[in-house]
């Protein structure tokens, strides 16, 4: 399954944008950032799985959080690679 990481700039943002989500019945996870993404103080984020990505892109903007970057996580045999979406 393949999952995509929502970075936002304070821990604050990514609890407001984890209930917002949870609000709109979007499934989520609030999580810590892999290191390969983030690895400054905030280093909380958003968890979306595949399914649900464009409905959480639609709250996302709706929300207006500024800073937003959307990851996407490939497994490969070597270990997990992250590429940045663009919205």
């Amino acid at each position: 399954m393949t999952y995509y990481y929502v970075a936002l700039e304070t821990k604050s943002h990514a609890f407001l944008l984890e209930q917002r989500l949870r609000i709109a019945n979007v499934q989520s996870e609030l999580t810590y950032m892999p290191r390969d993404i983030m690895t400054d103080l905030c280093n909380m984020g958003v968890k979306l799985p595949e399914t649900e990505l464009y409905r959480g892109i639609d709250v996302i903007r709706r929300c207006g959080l500024p800073g937003c970057t959307i990851y996407r996580e490939d497994i490969s045999p070597t270990g997990y690679d992250y590429e940045k979406v663009c919205i």
